[in-house]
């Protein structure tokens, strides 16, 4: 039971940041959508810092999980980073509160830590990037670290471009157009 609880406490949460009007996530209000008190809350979770912390650490579970996966698969760096791309985009359309987690617009000062977090997320999954399309060098227009920067910078426009429309603009509408451009410039061939 404690852990169900948890969870509707998270899907709660992340519900509250796909809102289309997005006001500050007060503990109450978190407590209301979950049916819960908020002492009950705080049974589950030290403070709002620790809600949000567990449920970036899903967010972060998910994605590397899956890069992970794909960095020992037998296939081409090209289609390795294509699906970490792909991968990264479709999670993100299916799950809006992550986006905004990883573009910081729901962290507030007191959430200092899950904002660092994503920073580290980032430069972690940047690393993944690079240390696949390294598997392929002699195929890149340039360095892999410059190449998966590049991947990156469109993965956070992205993020940004889906939040700004409110969640109406799919990431994944022009997916494989977006793609076809990056590996233009990426790969050789």
């Amino acid at each position: 039971m404690k852990k169900d609880r948890k969870n509707i406490i998270l899907q709660s949460l992340a519900s509250m940041l796909e809102e289309r009007n997005l006001s500050k996530v007060t503990t109450a209000a978190l407590a209301e959508k979950s049916k819960i008190t908020e002492a009950a809350l705080y049974r589950h979770f030290p403070s709002k810092r620790s809600i949000y912390a567990e449920l970036f650490s899903y967010c972060d579970n998910t994605i590397f999980k899956k890069c992970n996966e794909l960095k020992k698969m037998d296939i081409a760096s090209k289609e390795k980073a294509k699906s970490a791309f792909m991968f990264f985009i479709l999670f993100i359309e299916k799950n809006k509160g992550f986006a905004r987690l990883l573009s910081r617009e729901a962290l507030s000062a007191n959430e200092q830590n899950v904002s660092d977090s994503v920073n580290q997320f980032f430069e972690r999954f940047e690393l993944v990037l690079r240390q696949i399309l390294k598997e392929d060098e002699s195929n890149l227009f340039a360095q892999p670290g410059i190449s998966a920067q590049l991947i990156i910078t469109t993965l956070e426009g992205n993020i940004s471009r889906y939040i700004r429309s409110k969640f109406k603009e799919s990431p994944s509408t022009y997916i494989d157009n977006i793609w076809l451009i990056l590996s233009s410039s990426i790969f050789k061939s």
